[in-house]
């Protein structure tokens, strides 16, 4: 799949929230079920929206794509270092790529995005990115502080 296609972030959106909702299997306190179940329901969500997109995807989707994988990427960055380390590495995984499916989504609204009503929703999604990439930098800050202390 080429990285043009809306398709592909979006997958990425899905096999992140697959990689989260394991990672919480590896515990079974009652907050990491909770967890787990809001990472299935957005990738349940994710694969609903998989099936909207084509080559002409609309900007209202991919919008609500990439603001469906910047809370999942917040879900993992929260969750991630109170996680067994054995499981906390696929829900660092979890953020990042969601973060990066956010990042390709951003343009492809921009570059849909023709009439003059779109200013919300081009708000919408640069607020997204801001904040899936927010959360992949609190993880590498926390990672690089582990490797250095």
């Amino acid at each position: 799949m080429n990285a043009l296609e809306p398709s592909s972030p979006l997958s990425a959106g899905v096999r992140a929230a697959n990689l989260l909702a394991q990672a919480c299997q590896a515990t079974d306190a009652l907050r990491f079920e909770v967890v787990r179940e809001l990472a299935l329901q957005i990738g349940r969500q994710l694969n609903a929206l998989v099936s909207l997109v084509g080559e002409e995807a609309v900007p209202d989707v991919l919008a609500e794509a990439a603001i469906c994988c910047a809370d999942l990427a917040n879900l993992a960055a929260c969750n991630a270092p109170d996680l067994p380390s054995d499981a906390a590495p696929r829900a660092v995984e979890a953020a990042r790529l969601a973060a990066r499916a956010v990042e390709a989504l951003g343009p492809m609204v921009e570059s849909r995005s023709g009439d003059p009503g779109s200013g919300d929703l081009i708000r919408d999604v640069r607020s997204a990115a801001w904040r899936a990439g927010f959360a992949a930098r609190l993880l590498d800050e926390a990672a690089e502080r582990r490797s250095l202390g």
